[in-house]
């Protein structure tokens, strides 16, 4: 490992603070952002919605100005929604955070003293505190994070590595879409997906309405594919506009969508419709679920999901009558109190029915064996994975306790019990990109744990009081529009992009990181704080380099170092890394019954555990975090104006049936009260056959008294991915 440079003033200059390395103008590319006061097109993604690799945004800037936004024709994802138009009202937006900042005032005062100072006092201030943390209690005291965007996730991890600390976490590993992902390999050993896809007789998608949460295109590959013939099923408490194309919808209670999934399983099984040749060769556990499903009789799900027995039953006969694709939830499902687990024994149709790697049927994405994942950009190498993976790391990660099947499985740390890692002093140092501390439950208590660490900093687009109110530095990153990393990873296609200068004193959020590691530990592993020279780590593996695929703009093209997608890779061992036939789990087979599981004291089976009930104090279950088509949780909340129009304020869903019973109209407001907080959470109500009767269909991430995180106890984490119960509270509802 690579020994950390001394702190000497010579050294912090070194490669970092000298002249021309804190810019790109050495960089090829650099000249894209004309200095010249004409018009020229420059060519990036938008953020908005967290998913990698993004839409395609192409605009028109006179001088380094960005004056029109248009869709990127040539783009994979190349129809902007109003979030992507409304990006140039958060570029231009004057309370944009554009210098860097230090508190003056002590941690705890109700001012912190903000006032400006250099990257060069910013900088130097992180490497000392950082380094002195380090000598004195050792590199696994520091937890980097990175929240919102996705895009610095692989410098900073590199940072962490590096560094010396295991704890690296990021909003996926605490409350995002990663569980769904750690589901699917607890049986599969990857992540396995389907689509609207053109050889699909069935698709099954659950607990995901991709009209609203994923690029157009999904939305459009959806009817073209219903038009053709092809059927669908959706499982989703909510009446969404996906559900509204389904031929069947199953609309299960809240949290009970594992019942649901074992009485599909006892229909197949009991009907024989299970595919025995992919049993018999390709899985493990087969004995032990048919005796297990067998108490999931349509009566007993029918009574416990709400779901009428013959819709269920007709479903799985649908499914089993292949071939057929599965689109699991990112979100909503993993978070349940069980939802790991009634993600898990869904996804388990695809084994029974043998829909999987073949034509028209979900497929494990066939990428370089040395690159991660579609939507993270970067490579095993790049991050040092074996490292992370070391048991000598995970004994050290704050969640070998609270989470050890995570600890075990992901090389991301969950960072959900922070409060009380840094009460145990485990924790003593925050290094934030992107950080919201109200993407927690109760997220008091992590403002409160942010308050007693030793040192923290974060990165944002705006300085943001709920998280950075304790911190010593916030840090101003360039946006969308500034940024020159990360490229985009299409199938097989590399996309570069043409930004302009950034505004203010910003900086990109991988040239933050990689100055913080040039001067912390060693200029040529973070390749002198240069973004492009970093992603060209990457592509010159890949037989490309960030200059050539910038050279072909508008167009982008193939990178023939991906081979092409093929089926039955489990067959061809192209899955696991000894190159042997199977997949990546521990048996080589798809895990009905999960050995790791097991191993750590759960039921290897993926056991369905009832929910909390309504009760006549508290008769509504909260649906915590949905999306709306313009607005993605808390991400634009004031800082596209245009989107705050559409929706000023808080805004839940409930059923008109229970707005009668309630005095309720359209446009009234209410309060939310639930057990674990003694105050009131406020929201505008919108009368819509959307929400399913007893539930609360709500948004979290405003601010004040319209968030609804504080409703959420820090308890009943899911034992199996430690993500939080934010679907599983009861509430009690009163009009204001």
């Amino acid at each position: 490992m690579t020994q950390p440079l001394s702190l000497s003033r010579r050294n912090l200059l070194k490669g970092v603070l000298a002249s021309g390395t804190l810019g790109l103008s050495s960089s090829p590319v650099f000249a894209a952002a004309q200095e010249k006061d004409e018009v020229w097109t420059g060519y990036t993604i938008c953020d908005s919605c967290n998913h990698m690799p993004m839409c395609g945004l192409q605009f028109k800037a006179r001088g380094n100005h960005v004056i029109k936004i248009e869709n990127w024709k040539e783009h994979p994802n190349n129809s902007l929604c109003s979030k992507g138009i409304s990006t140039l009202q958060r570029l231009y937006n004057p309370n944009r955070l554009l210098y860097p900042l230090k508190r003056t005032n002590p941690k705890g005062s109700k001012d912190p003293g903000w006032v400006r100072c250099s990257w060069d006092e910013a900088i130097k201030a992180i490497v000392k505190n950082l380094a002195e943390i380090k000598a004195k209690y050792g590199p696994e005291k520091v937890m980097f994070f990175c929240g919102d965007p996705k895009e610095p996730r692989p410098p900073v991890m590199r940072l962490a590595r590096y560094y010396g600390s295991p704890n690296y976490c990021c909003e996926s590993s605490a409350a995002c879409n990663l569980a769904y992902v750690h589901a699917e390999e607890l049986s599969w050993g990857q992540e396995i997906a389907g689509g609207p896809n053109p050889k699909a007789k069935c698709l099954l998608i659950m607990g995901k309405n991709g009209s609203w949460a994923q690029p157009h295109g999904f939305f459009r590959n959806l009817l073209a594919q219903k038009a053709r013939g092809m059927k669908l099923i959706v499982v989703d408490v909510r009446r969404t506009k996906v559900a509204e194309q389904a031929d069947i919808h199953l609309q299960p209670y809240p949290g009970t969508d594992g019942a649901l999934a074992w009485g599909m399983i006892r229909v197949l099984v009991k009907e024989d419709l299970v595919d025995h040749k992919f049993i018999d060769k390709w899985c493990t556990g087969y004995e032990e679920l048919v005796k297990y499903c067998e108490r999931f009789t349509p009566e007993y799900v029918e009574k416990e999901t709400g779901v009428p027995a013959e819709k269920m039953v007709a479903a799985a006969r649908m499914f089993a009558d292949g071939p057929s694709a599965m689109q699991l939830p990112g979100q909503s499902v993993p978070h349940q109190h069980n939802g790991c687990n009634n993600v898990r024994a869904m996804s388990l149709l695809m084994a029974l029915t043998g829909n999987a790697e073949k034509a028209g049927a979900s497929s494990i994405a066939n990428w370089p064996k040395d690159y991660i994942r579609w939507d993270e950009g970067y490579t095993r190498t790049f991050i040092d994975e074996p490292w992370f993976r070391e048991e000598k790391q995970r004994k050290t990660r704050i969640d070998r306790e609270f989470a050890p099947i995570w600890n075990e499985m992901q090389v991301l740390c969950s960072p959900n019990n922070l409060p009380e890692m840094v009460k145990e002093g485990r924790i003593r140092a925050f290094c934030g990109w992107g950080a919201n501390l109200l993407i927690w439950p109760s997220p008091q208590e992590y403002q409160e744990a942010v308050k007693n660490m030793d040192f923290s900093f974060s990165t944002d687009y705006f300085y943001r009081d709920e998280t950075h109110h304790d911190m010593d530095f916030v840090l101003p990153a360039a946006m969308n529009f500034e940024r020159y990393a990360p490229f985009g990873v299409h199938g097989r296609k590399v996309s570069a992009r043409r930004p302009v200068k950034p505004l203010g004193e910003a900086w990109e959020d991988w040239k933050i990181s990689c100055t913080i590691g040039s001067a912390l530990i060693d200029e040529k592993l973070f390749f002198g704080g240069d973004p492009v020279k970093a992603c060209d780590s990457i592509l010159n593996g890949w037989g490309t380099s960030y200059e050539k695929q910038a050279s072909t703009l508008p167009e982008i093209t193939v990178c023939e170092f991906f081979p092409p997608q093929e089926m039955a890779k489990h067959e061809k061992g192209l899955l696991r890394f000894d190159g042997k036939p199977g997949f990546r789990t521990p048996s080589g087979k798809v895990e009905l019954f999960s050995s790791i599981q097991a191993k750590h004291g759960q039921p290897g089976l993926p056991e369905y555990v009832a929910p909390p009930k309504p009760t006549k104090e508290w008769p509504f279950k909260l649906i915590n975090g949905t999306r709306r088509p313009y607005i993605t949780h808390s991400k634009t909340r004031g800082d596209q104006p245009y989107l705050l129009e559409l929706e000023p304020e808080s805004t839940v869903n409930m059923h008109p049936a229970d707005c009668q019973k309630l005095g309720i109209k359209e446009g009234d407001q209410i309060w939310m009260e639930s057990p674990y907080y003694k105050g009131k959470v406020r929201a505008r109500v919108r009368v819509t056959i959307l929400a399913q009767p007893g539930t609360v269909d709500a948004q979290y991430g405003w601010r004040g008294d319209q968030e609804t995180q504080v409703l959420i106890p820090r308890k009943n984490w899911d034992p199996i991915s430690g993500y939080p119960a934010y679907n599983d509270v009861c509430i009690k509802v009163t009009k204001a």
